[in-house]
């Protein structure tokens, strides 16, 4: 924080290739209690210990706009030097017309490049990760859906490679996505929300293992809220281009990236291809939307519009859950249908024999069991279980199906693995490569968490554990205002914060046994007692309840959505 006018230097460094600053910037409250008029903030880079240089970033808090501004606005900006080169940064702040000391805010400046990661040449195939956003397992066909909701992704599995015991680390978007491109859980990296801070560059990404092996890399997302400002997810690409606004339909995610892939395809490429068709509200174009909806049917309203999640764009007027389960079945259909476009693009490429397509999914969405309505809230199976498949044809083993217990930290190591590639010694996931031909057994307990330390489940092979902090009826009392109401609300009106669930009588998680086992629930509370304590500490100091400053435009983005009005 600095009284305007001031200017905050960074002591000289070297930088490497690709150099950029990301930060924060706001106006204290105490500049309205003084009489402020807004203040100037300029950022720049110099190449020699001056206090001038290129201004690379400029902009005006003003009092009176549209946007508040105390709210925190994120940037990230590359700077123009070479690497190798010197360069000293200076944070400039400047009073308005009235000349009055205005309270400015820099969070956490830091300074990043290109990683350097030494690979072997790119003699590898290429490598196109789908994530289709909200997708649960059980609702593909070739997970066992009497519903043909996935004849593309069927294809992919009947020639490939199916895990079915898969599980995210995270049912909130932006860490689960954290996690998968990391290769690391939500404790190593400290993000637990779609509104923390980016992902220090200090994390090795697996785009950045591809591309430090020679690959082009490119991303394409359905959201505007996963900015890579905002989030750090785009470590590593050299093309990263987010939705045009808050969701956007996944056709218009596909068809920047088949342009990508008509550029790119002559040389090793890594494709990030993010799909969001499966979220609420489940409105696919036609005539997906209608697909499996039974057009001449009643859908009696049943339910009350409070069980419903809080949206800018829905207002859930039917008030039944079968009508919105179809209605997310014909959202499923749309997805796939676009990860199909892709897949006949490769061989109109003719590069689809080499290349590696892995199918995923950062968590899945109750659709009205445990009393969670078109949401995921929660770590039950509906919302952790989700799909991982793998093809690459005459390389990957047809048809199988691995039973073995896995998470989505696994995915990126597997694909290195496939590639040819050194798998960093600093990821918490592992390959599942071995498990092909017995080489391992898979993991022995899966876990996932969600939002900020409101639940863990800790899974093994025969049970499923649930701690819930935010089932207890004391912790209740610090939570902020409103919990009660919406998805949230639904969820913990019904759960305890312990339950239990036996995994192969009971896989839909229905019949809750934790009064019937105590000593199953201390062994599995032994377990997973490094988790417990992470999960803990929030509740213990009441940080809980604590706001957190957000982007204005990335708060908009989430508000529409539904996000903010949820933990």
């Amino acid at each position: 924080m600095a009284n305007a006018p001031a200017k905050i230097g960074f002591p000289e460094f070297q930088v490497g290739e690709e150099s950029y600053v990301r930060f924060g910037w706001y106006l204290s409250p105490k500049a309205y209690e003084n009489g402020s008029d807004g203040a100037a903030f300029r950022i720049w880079c110099a190449t020699e210990p001056a206090e001038s240089g290129v201004c690379v970033f400029q902009a005006t808090a003003e009092v009176y706009s549209n946007v508040p501004p105390e709210e925190i606005r994120r940037e990230k900006v590359s700077l123009p030097v070479q690497a190798g080169e010197k360069v000293r940064l200076i944070f400039e702040t400047a009073p308005g017309e009235t000349d009055r000391a205005d309270f400015c805010y820099w969070e956490m400046p830091s300074i990043g490049w290109k990683t350097k990661v030494t690979q072997k040449p790119n003699i590898g195939p290429n490598a196109i990760l789908f994530t289709l956003d909200t997708l649960r397992a059980d609702r593909l066909s070739c997970y066992g859906y009497p519903r043909e909701t996935s004849p593309v992704i069927d294809h992919l599995a009947k020639n490939g490679l199916l895990f079915t015991d898969a599980y995210s680390q995270s049912t909130t978007t932006v860490p689960s996505h954290l996690s998968i491109m990391t290769s690391k859980y939500l404790k190593e990296f400290n993000i637990y929300n779609q509104t923390s801070n980016p992902l220090p560059g200090s994390f090795l990404t697996v785009a950045e293992c591809f591309r430090g092996a020679g690959y082009s890399t490119g991303a394409f997302l359905s959201v505007n809220f996963m900015k890579d400002a905002w989030t750090g997810l785009g470590q590593g690409f050299r093309t990263f281009r987010e939705g045009a606004k808050a969701a956007i339909d996944g056709e218009y995610a596909v068809s920047a990236a088949t342009r990508w892939l008509a550029e790119n395809h002559g040389r090793r490429f890594f494709l990030w291809i993010h799909l969001y068709d499966c979220h609420v509200p489940y409105d696919p174009p036609h005539p997906y939307q209608d697909r499996f909806v039974d057009l001449a049917g009643a859908y009696p309203p049943v339910l009350e519009r409070s069980v419903f999640p809080h949206r800018d764009d829905q207002d859930f007027a039917r008030l039944n859950q079968d009508y919105y389960s179809d209605r997310y079945d014909g959202a499923v259909s749309y997805a796939d249908a676009q990860v199909g476009k892709i897949v006949t693009l490769l061989g109109d490429l003719g590069v689809a024999q080499n290349t590696l397509i892995v199918i995923a999914a950062d968590h899945g969405e109750c659709l009205g069991e445990h009393g969670i309505h078109c949401d995921h809230v929660s770590v039950y199976e509906q919302n952790a279980h989700v799909p991982i498949i793998f093809y690459w044809p005459g390389h990957v083993p047809e048809g199988k199906r691995i039973t073995q217990l896995c998470e989505n930290i696994d995915i990126a190591p597997t694909m290195l693995d496939l590639a040819g590639m050194d798998i960093p010694a600093s990821w918490s996931g592992r390959s599942l490569v071995p498990l092909l031909n017995g080489r391992e057994i898979g993991r022995e307990q899966v876990v996932t968490e969600h939002a900020d330390h409101m639940a863990i489940a800790y899974r093994t092979k025969e049970w499923t554990y649930l701690y819930q902090p935010s089932a207890n009826k004391e912790n209740q009392k610090i939570l902020a205002e409103g919990w009660n109401v919406g998805t949230v609300g639904s969820w913990l009106a019904r759960a305890r914060e312990e339950e239990l669930y036996n995994r192969l009588e009971d896989r839909p998680e229905s019949d809750e046994l934790s009064g019937l086992h105590s000593e199953v629930i201390g062994e599995m509370k032994g377990l997973s007692w490094d988790w417990i304590e992470v999960c803990n500490r929030p509740w213990q100091s009441g940080l809980i309840v604590q706001e957190e400053r957000v982007d204005p435009e990335r708060a908009s983005q989430l508000d529409g959505l539904g996000y903010t009005k949820h933990f």
